[in-house]
């Protein structure tokens, strides 16, 4: 096909252009896979052509995996979306929110209004950021670094941007998803993934 072939063209352009090392692409519907094709290296320096079936890390992808775990648990009754969390650790169990900084720039912590859910994290409303995207965050992380002993103590979680619920905002929200996965299921996150959607999946190029 005509427009199969121009991908073709303008994958290994990018390739030649120098653009990238080597480029491996998929196009699928339901129905099956539409496109397939590699191009370039997988090394430079070692020269190994990139294959259909190259491994790459996936980064941020793997919340999606995560999120598949926490929903199986909630088909099993093992978790609720709407319920309190499990309380593995005061950051989510007993969530502070940054309300600002005195006058000395040391952090205000408050309770917060509400319990952080499943549904919260899942969907990046529960107040956790990350530094990079929240400058609040970031200015918390710099002032905790000049605080004394008994005011680091005072502020040693890592507060939450916001209450639960009332904003969206990226961040670790699925880190924090995965440690209650392996909280109850009783299985390193890894195991799990394995065990109950890569293998029966038969995604055997899968790994965490």
């Amino acid at each position: 096909m005509r427009s199969l072939a121009g991908i073709d063209a303008a994958l290994s352009r990018a390739v030649e252009a120098k653009e990238v090392p080597g480029v491996v692409a998929l196009a699928a519907t339901e129905a099956g896979i539409l496109y397939e094709g590699a191009f370039g290296l997988r090394d430079i320096a070692d020269g190994p052509a990139m294959t259909r079936d190259s491994v790459f890390r996936i980064a941020s992808m793997t919340k999606a995996v995560t999120s598949v775990a926490a929903l199986q648990l909630v088909e099993q009754g093992k978790l609720s979306l709407d319920a309190p969390v499990p309380d593995i650790d005061p950051v989510i169990g007993s969530p502070q929110v940054l309300d600002g900084f005195d006058a000395k720039g040391v952090p205000q912590l408050r309770p917060a209004k509400r319990p952080i859910s499943l549904r919260h994290l899942l969907t990046h409303t529960s107040g956790l950021s990350y530094r990079l995207w929240d400058a609040k965050a970031a200015r918390y992380t710099e002032a905790f670094e000049r605080l004394s002993a008994r005011e680091k103590k005072q502020a040693l979680r890592t507060p939450l941007m916001f209450d639960p619920g009332e904003r969206w905002q990226y961040g670790p929200s699925i880190d924090w998803v995965g440690r209650i996965v392996e909280s109850v299921s009783g299985e390193p996150v890894d195991t799990y993934f394995r065990n109950h959607i890569f293998d029966p999946l038969g995604m055997n190029d899968t790994a965490f």
